[in-house]
């Protein structure tokens, strides 16, 4: 079969580390040349039967398709990041930009496009042995304009959403700090999705949000995960004592850790942790 030769003029070093990704084996000889500014790397297969012909060429297409997805799409995302998002300060535009490119390169995401161009670039080379990688995506560049707007538009919904969350941790610090602390140290006690919380000596604290029943209509949409991160900030005490098995309730744990931060403090094994039913008032 004849050599498959690539070409392109962008980050040859990024190009040639995707390229020992792919071909790190002695099956096949690569070959690189230079012509000023463009590149071009010539790819043999060492074996001559035929039946690895079509393998090697799918190979080369896959190549082809991550060097345009990891590396020629870049500064097109960034284009196209600076015209969407002018009223984005320089940061958020470069977490946009990174989040949509990680968009891009997830393998669970525009299969069918990136099928379609994979088929494309497989047609192209098995034709013509030889893709300049430019002039390849600038004839097909609407294709990737499509997903790379879409990515863009979530990768925006996304870190709104984010924004939103970290004003809102922040509020809820702010009520921490600004609260006259009601206990000096509040255990926490989270067994089988049940929260309940008791003082340094042992006696229960009821400020009424844990004590709900679900079917009343205020607390429909509350959980009770939600109620007890408003007890925690309504009490604000000085030290919080959480008493849990290791590993549970990950979400929660970590919503009370940025609310409350060095206050807390974690307990896996002592004569509280090993409570199985909600303490009942005055015991």
């Amino acid at each position: 079969m004849q050599a498959i030769k690539i070409g392109g003029n962008l980050k040859k070093d990024e190009v040639q580390n995707l390229i020992n990704r792919y071909f790190s084996d002695s099956k096949v000889t690569i070959r690189e040349e230079d012509y000023q500014e463009r590149y071009e790397f010539e790819f043999t297969l060492n074996n001559k039967r035929n039946i690895e012909d079509i393998a090697f060429y799918r190979a080369i297409a896959n190549l082809i398709q991550d060097i345009i997805l990891e590396i020629y799409i870049k500064p097109i995302i960034i284009d196209r990041v600076l015209k969407i998002c002018g009223n984005y300060s320089s940061a958020d535009k470069e977490i946009i930009f990174a989040s949509a490119h990680s968009t891009i390169l997830n393998q669970n995401y525009y299969i069918k496009e990136k099928n379609k161009i994979n088929e494309e670039i497989l047609n192209h080379i098995i034709e013509n042995n030889h893709i300049i990688i430019d002039g390849f995506m600038n004839f097909r560049l609407r294709r990737y304009i499509y997903i790379l707007d879409i990515s863009i538009e979530k990768s925006i919904g996304e870190f709104e959403v984010e924004k939103e969350y970290q004003e809102f941790m922040n509020m809820l610090k702010y009520f921490v700090d600004v609260q006259e602390p009601k206990y000096e140290l509040v255990n926490v006690i989270i067994k089988n999705n049940d929260y309940f919380l008791l003082d340094q000596d042992n006696n229960i604290i009821e400020n009424g949000l844990l004590e709900y029943t679900p079917e009343e209509e205020f607390y429909k949409d509350i959980s009770k995960a939600d109620l007890l991160v408003s007890s925690l900030i309504v009490i604000s005490p000085l030290k919080i004592k959480i008493h849990i098995e290791e590993g549970e309730e990950e979400e929660l744990i970590s919503v009370i850790s940025k609310v409350f931060g060095d206050k807390i403090e974690f307990c896996h094994g002592c004569e509280k942790c090993e409570i199985k039913t909600k303490v009942k008032k005055g015991k």
